[in-house]
């Protein structure tokens, strides 16, 4: 019977992201599956929020205090340790 695990690959080497097969070896199927892409209405609202991060009258520490609260919303690859740059 077939089962059914998940799991990234990167480059050649797979990272099980939950249950995994025990050791051994194995024959697999591979689906690479599309990254999630953000909607059009993502992207406005992110623009919307930044957009009077500069206001006049606002010091530095509050700017980098809004946008940290941002930041802290946003989904980002890069904060993973497991993610690397494809170049």
């Amino acid at each position: 019977m077939r089962q059914t695990y998940e799991a990234e690959l990167d480059n050649d080497r797979v990272r099980w992201t939950g249950r995994h097969p025990e050791a051994g070896r194995h024959r697999i199927l591979v689906t690479v599956l599309d990254p999630p892409t953000r909607s059009q209405e993502e992207i406005q609202c992110v623009l919307d929020q930044t957009r009077g991060a500069w206001d006049t009258g606002k010091s530095m520490d509050e700017i980098d205090a809004q946008l940290e609260a941002m930041r802290a919303e946003w989904d980002r690859p890069w904060d993973d340790p497991n993610w690397k740059l494809e170049v």
